[in-house]
């Protein structure tokens, strides 16, 4: 297991943006498939087998900082619960090249979205202008 000195710094530094909750597991996936020649539905097995431990120290930490909705998290836990059964039975009846490209088709989304998205600024601006006047 220690013997591969890629895979403990790809786990390390996916482990850093996990836990800044970045989403570090979709990036997992990707390295692990593409630099680890990891069979897709083989790196999707691993990112959650990685995800709960990894998971867990960060809702401790967040929730000790009390920077957790809980009814967010609570609406957001159960329903993706709910749908996570049906995801995952797809996801095994699919072919591994359609899997692939539906991947890359949704990580290529949420970067477009990201990046031309611009929300995220006029947002922290409008929650900073509030603050100002209180």
């Amino acid at each position: 297991m220690w013997d591969n000195p890629w895979l403990i710094l790809l786990g390390a530094g996916v482990g850093v943006l996990s836990g800044m909750g970045v989403g570090g597991g979709s990036l997992l996936i990707v390295l692990l498939s593409v630099f680890g020649q990891v069979e897709q539905a083989a790196a999707q097995g691993v990112n959650l087998v990685y995800f709960l431990p990894g998971a867990c120290i960060a809702i401790f930490i967040h929730w000790r900082k009390g920077s957790i909705d809980l009814p967010a998290a609570v609406t957001a836990t159960v329903s993706g619960l709910a749908t996570a059964l049906g995801g995952a039975l797809l996801a095994t009846h699919l072919e591994t090249a359609l899997l692939k490209k539906l991947f890359a088709g949704l990580l290529l989304f949420a970067g477009v979205t990201e990046l031309f998205g611009g929300k995220g600024e006029e947002q922290k601006e409008r929650k900073g202008d509030g603050d100002a006047r209180a």
